[in-house]
C-alpha cells in the first residue's frame, strides 16, 4: 500500500503518509460513504478529514490523484 499511502499524503496534504492500517481504513470507510450515495471525491474527502488529523496541514506542488484511483490502488475493482 505504499502507492497508495503516497497518494493520500499529496491528495489530502498530510504532513506524513498514513500507515498502511490507516490507509485500508481509510479505503474502508470511502467505500461505505460511497454505498450510502456520497460522490466519490465527497466521501474520499469526508474519510480523509475524520481519519488523518494532520489533513491539508501541508500543500504539495503536484497533481493529486483521483480518489477512484486511490480506491483502485487500495485493491477497489468498481
Amino acid at each position: 500500500m505504499a502507492d497508495i499511502s503516497h497518494g493520500l499524503m499529496i491528495k489530502f496534504g498530510l504532513a506524513n503518509a498514513p500507515s498502511e492500517s490507516l490507509s485500508e481504513r481509510w479505503a474502508s470507510l470511502t467505500r461505505i460513504y460511497i454505498n450510502g450515495g456520497m460522490d466519490r471525491e465527497a466521501a474520499g474527502d469526508r474519510a480523509a478529514k475524520e481519519l488523518f488529523p494532520d489533513y491539508q496541514t501541508r500543500f504539495y506542488a503536484s497533481e493529486a490523484d483521483t480518489i477512484s484511483y486511490l480506491l483502485q490502488q487500495a485493491g477497489d475493482k468498481k
